[in-house]
């Protein structure tokens, strides 16, 4: 068992790597559109490559499976554009505390309100876990209040800052959503797991490929990489965003396989990312949370136990 909870901590950790590296790319080649969608064009399309290796350079798809990852690919591609403008304004830890608190609780109120997840709204579980949702509700709104870096009093930006975060939690609240219906579909209609990823990635750079030749197309053609990020640079960070994607992923499924509870997953996977990016910010970006944000951190990480319960 203790081998499962080892994989479980080190997918955790290639997590975060993960969003470390879209928060270095931002802090050194700034947050335009094009800058922007260069990355997420780059990093989409560099995973689903990985994808396609793990499925032994086989991929499969059905209808049910494509319309699945088209919405994925579609809110992931939102929300990583909005992170870039949200790096810009506010703090690296902030957004990854909406961003899976939203992948959390959003499909735990989904189950138990359509998916008629009734052992979910009964007996000390329940409890636990509604208690959990309004402690991580109070967690981001600790978060939103203790935010140092939101442009300091300027209200415009601030505000800015806290629908951005809103959505970002909606976002991925639905990915996880889409995911959950998804995988209990009928299994003669979907794909496997590797293939799914595959497929939303993939999309995702595509589609992030598109856009940004459409606006490449315009007469004003600002260069996509500054001076301080050239191009060696960019395929480092892209590689490294694409390993700890692909690895950390491999290990969720390992963890999945296991005797370890899906209830003990989850919160250790959002309640270690939380933590993990709050310290990397501060270690790496140099991002000192105030002590409004920091015990907003804190109670969402306690928080997301509760829901072991």
């Amino acid at each position: 068992m203790m081998t499962y909870y080892l994989e479980l901590g080190l997918a955790v950790l290639l997590l975060s790597l993960q969003f470390c590296m879209t928060k270095f790319y931002q802090s050194k080649n700034g947050s335009a559109i094009r800058t922007s969608l260069l990355f997420t064009a780059s990093a989409g399309l560099a995973v689903g490559v990985m994808f396609w290796v793990f499925a032994g350079f086989h991929i499969s798809i059905t209808p049910f499976s494509l319309l699945c990852a088209v919405g994925i690919a579609g809110l992931c591609l939102g929300y990583n554009l909005l992170g870039f403008r949200i790096f810009s304004i506010g703090s690296f830890a902030v957004f990854n505390l909406f961003l899976m608190l939203g992948g959390m609780m959003l499909p735990f109120l989904w189950g138990m309100l359509f998916l008629g997840d009734y052992e979910a709204m009964s007996g000390a579980s329940f409890i636990g876990r509604m208690a959990g949702i309004v402690l991580l509700t109070v967690s981001m709104a600790l978060g939103c209040a203790g935010e140092k870096q939101t442009a300091g009093a300027d209200k415009k930006k601030k505000i800015l800052f806290i629908v951005l975060c809103a959505a970002v939690f909606f976002m991925n609240g639905f990915v996880s959503v889409i995911s959950k219906l998804h995988q209990i579909h009928d299994p003669s209609a979907i794909v496997g797991g590797t293939d799914f990823v595959f497929w939303t990635n993939s999309l995702n750079g595509i589609g992030s490929l598109i856009a940004l030749l459409i606006l490449s197309m315009k007469k004003e053609k600002k260069p996509m990489l500054s001076g301080k990020f050239p191009v060696w640079l960019l395929l480092v960070t892209v590689v490294i965003y694409a390993l700890a994607n692909g690895v950390s992923y491999l290990l969720q499924l390992s963890v999945a396989a296991s005797p370890l509870p899906a209830s003990v997953q989850y919160p250790m996977m959002t309640g270690g990312s939380i933590v993990l990016s709050a310290l990397a910010g501060r270690l790496f970006f140099g991002e000192k949370q105030s002590k409004t944000a920091l015990c907003g951190t804190i109670l969402a990480f306690a928080a997301t136990f509760l829901f072991l319960i």
